[in-house]
């Protein structure tokens, strides 16, 4: 009997050490990528893939690449410990890189690849909990290609958004909802803050918050004003950059910018629809800078207008790192 109930034992361990729901999450950096093509070497469609993965991004004094790449054959996938994010690659029902993503999507699937219907897939915590895997296909090579080149930007916009959501449910496993309690009934906004974060200053002169964490620098500052139209739009770019100038100079020890190298776009943060402007800060008493990204919210019930400014000082260090992780902490602002 006592040998039995070993030999049980040790099958229920066994089930369970190889159930990939149970893995820990993946090590590793929320910028790393493993790349799963057929050959696992430069090369043809592969070439595509690569520079759209690769991205550069413009921080004025650095360009920094998006995502870093390690990449493997569909053979050696099985083999592949967790990672933070994957992409396969390749033509359905060809070749090893085939078999592959039939086993990841299913028949059916495969079947609506075939037809023309879908061709990038999305699978959070697949094949192991904390994993993102995307997969990018199509019916032939020819059509594969066309299917990089047009969607480079949502394939990079599904791995970033997963990124920020998995980061922020971690930031998120202790925070500090005292302040947001506080926050929302002060100033009539909420933003969950994170036990790594904390209040800098608070200032009705601006007026604003301003949020950080330490070591290199992030910080973000939700101010409000007044806004007398019933809307918001590209058409108020100039009026935003004279608002965020003065929200710059006021709140961070006379920070200035350069128009040349300030770029607006329409965008959301969370729920809401937002005008975005991106760029590079300068202080004007000191030789340092950094980049920034400042989302404008109108709030139709009270006639405001919001701004959630993120901004970043770290010498040394990847500024799309940390300008991730303050988006993803401020995705959580909300309006009450």
């Amino acid at each position: 009997m006592r040998k039995l109930l070993s030999t049980l034992l040790l099958i229920v361990i066994l089930a369970v050490s190889c159930n990939r729901s149970t893995v820990f999450p993946p090590a590793g950096s929320y910028s790393d990528v493993v790349l799963v093509t057929e050959t696992g070497k430069a090369g043809g469609v592969n070439d595509l893939i690569i520079r759209e993965l690769q991205h550069h991004v413009d921080y004025y004094t650095k360009m920094e690449i998006q995502f870093k790449l390690r990449m493997i054959r569909a053979f050696d996938v099985r083999q592949e410990p967790p990672t933070k994010n994957m992409v396969i690659c390749g033509v359905v029902r060809r070749g090893e890189t085939g078999r592959v993503i039939e086993s990841f999507i299913g028949t059916n699937e495969v079947r609506n690849v075939l037809e023309g219907r879908t061709h990038i897939f999305k699978k959070l915590n697949y094949p192991y909990s904390g994993q993102l895997t995307v997969i990018v296909t199509a019916s032939s090579k020819e059509r594969l290609k066309n299917i990089i080149k047009n969607n480079g930007q949502t394939i990079r916009d599904i791995i970033e958004e997963a990124n920020r959501e998995r980061l922020r449910d971690y930031l998120l496993t202790k925070e500090k909802t005292e302040i947001t309690t506080r926050l929302r009934s002060q100033y009539g906004f909420t933003l969950r803050i994170p036990f790594l974060y904390e209040v800098l200053q608070e200032r009705e002169d601006v007026p604003a918050v301003e949020i950080i964490r330490r070591e290199p620098h992030r910080g973000i500052t939700i101010s409000w004003q007044h806004w007398g139209k019933k809307g918001i739009s590209l058409a108020d770019s100039s009026k935003f950059y004279e608002i965020r100038s003065d929200l710059a100079w006021k709140m961070y020890d006379r920070d200035v910018m350069r128009r040349d190298i300030v770029f607006f776009s329409e965008d959301r943060l969370g729920p809401y629809e937002a005008i975005v402007m991106d760029g590079y800060w300068e202080n004007s008493e000191d030789t340092f800078g950094g980049p920034f990204s400042s989302f404008f919210i109108y709030d139709r019930s009270r006639k405001r207008l919001w701004i959630v400014d993120c901004v970043v000082y770290g010498p040394g260090f990847n500024k799309h790192t940390l300008l991730r992780e303050l988006k993803a902490v401020a995705e959580t602002f909300k309006t009450s």
